[in-house]
């Protein structure tokens, strides 16, 4: 046992630890790490806001309501109940039928035509909304309409696919950027890892020349850097994915979105494995870079010689 111990600790000290060097390789790595980590948890964000949205959308339609010419006997509140009415006759019970008041109407059509007021005797279409929150199957539009139009009603009846297919694809193009950034920034880190262990190979060539001279494989001297790439970058992503956490944290405390932010024990543990996941890419794609750089530069260093 002890002279296994013997073995090993003099290969963990064969490397020189680099100073001011390595501490610049590690906030830069952290750096990269919490930039990564932030394009991810937004992706993810995006993801659950998209899904949000597109559940309370499935879950309502708007009826709007062609009108009658508006008179003291038929006036608009008397024909939009009368509407809500007939639609809670071939709804479930269990959903919500909300009229929607004149002025809110009007209040819709503003941004095209400003503040002009609209003459009592303008006939707007009446909008009516329908929501079920029981996981009730709200009909199709289609068939509301034709049952409405069977019972006398002129109406055309909105179930948001339209918005449903602008949240998705929004979403969609968000998530890929993001990702796209986050490929981005670990392929920085696999870069600066190379460049790292080149300057590090030769600033310790003396080393590597006694190493070899006393027949040390390519694959020992590359698993010295190997590990020690794998130490810094574990050290530079967990100080930026630390430090990313306490971040996402305060902003979630600070209630400024809580559909962006962590509001739930199963999103935020979930998050939380994933930045673990990122930490690890990290780890594995420096530790490779090392070891792919090393023993490409001993493959260089025998061809010269």
């Amino acid at each position: 046992m002890s002279r296994s111990s013997n073995h090993i600790a003099p290969q963990q000290s064969i490397l020189l630890k680099g100073g001011h060097n390595v501490r610049a390789l590690i906030i830069v790595l952290a750096i990269m790490a919490f930039l990564a980590g932030l394009a991810l948890l937004f992706s993810r964000a995006t993801l659950r806001l998209s899904g949000d949205w597109q559940s309370e959308l499935s879950r309502s339609l708007t009826v709007q309501v062609t009108l009658a010419p508006l008179s003291a006997e038929n006036d608009f509140e008397t024909q939009m109940e009368l509407t809500a009415q007939t639609l809670r006759s071939v709804l479930d019970d269990k959903t919500a039928v909300k009229i929607i008041k004149r002025r809110d109407s009007e209040a819709l059509i503003q941004p095209w035509i400003g503040n002009l007021d609209l003459p009592d005797s303008l006939t707007l279409p009446g909008l009516i909304s329908v929501e079920t929150k029981d996981g009730t199957t709200l009909p199709s539009a289609s068939t509301l309409e034709r049952q409405l139009q069977d019972l006398g009603v002129v109406a055309s009846v909105d179930d948001h696919s339209r918005w449903e297919n602008q949240i998705q694809e929004t979403a969609r193009n968000l998530v890929l950027s993001g990702s796209g950034m986050l490929i981005l920034l670990i392929f920085a880190a696999v870069c600066v890892s190379l460049f790292a262990t080149r300057a590090s190979m030769a600033a310790q060539r003396s080393i590597i020349t006694v190493l070899a001279q006393v027949g040390a494989t390519d694959n020992f001297i590359a698993g010295l850097f190997i590990r020690q790439a794998g130490r810094r970058s574990a050290l530079g992503a967990g100080i930026g994915l630390l430090a990313l956490i306490g971040v996402w944290l305060l902003l979630s405390f600070s209630l400024i979105s809580e559909d962006v932010f962590w509001s739930g024990l199963i999103d935020s543990l979930t998050d939380l494995f994933w930045v673990g996941g990122l930490w690890l890419a990290f780890v594995i794609f420096c530790a490779l870079a090392a070891g792919f750089a090393t023993k490409r530069a001993l493959a260089e260093d025998r061809r010269r010689a």
